[in-house]
């Protein structure tokens, strides 16, 4: 049988407070850095910036996750969260999203 594979939407397909799978390349990654978070304990978090042919996104990885890739790494992120930050669109892997390097 065939490698089933989940369906994909471009960058430019993104709207907020929707789920999202794609794949994309890492193409800048900020310096993880630890935030206090409710009941006064740190967690780490990092932004980074995924771009596929139809645009760019912010990913902002958290806890272990700040840990999985490297700029260059191409990735495809499964039930990602989308959201309007700031007045821009980010995708996080929020409760239930995967991240997986892919072969380029």
């Amino acid at each position: 049988m065939p490698e089933s594979r989940p369906p994909a939407t471009y960058v430019s397909d993104l709207r907020p407070n929707r789920v999202a799978t794609l794949e994309g390349t890492v193409v800048h990654l900020e310096a993880t850095r630890e935030i206090l978070v409710d009941g006064g304990s740190t967690k780490k978090v990092r932004n980074a910036r995924l771009k596929d042919a139809t645009g760019e996104i912010a990913l902002t990885l958290w806890g272990h996750e700040v840990d999985l890739v490297s700029e260059g790494d191409r990735v495809r992120i499964t039930d990602g969260w989308v959201k309007d930050y700031k007045g821009r669109l980010q995708i996080s892997l929020g409760r239930t999203g995967k991240l997986v390097k892919i072969e380029p």
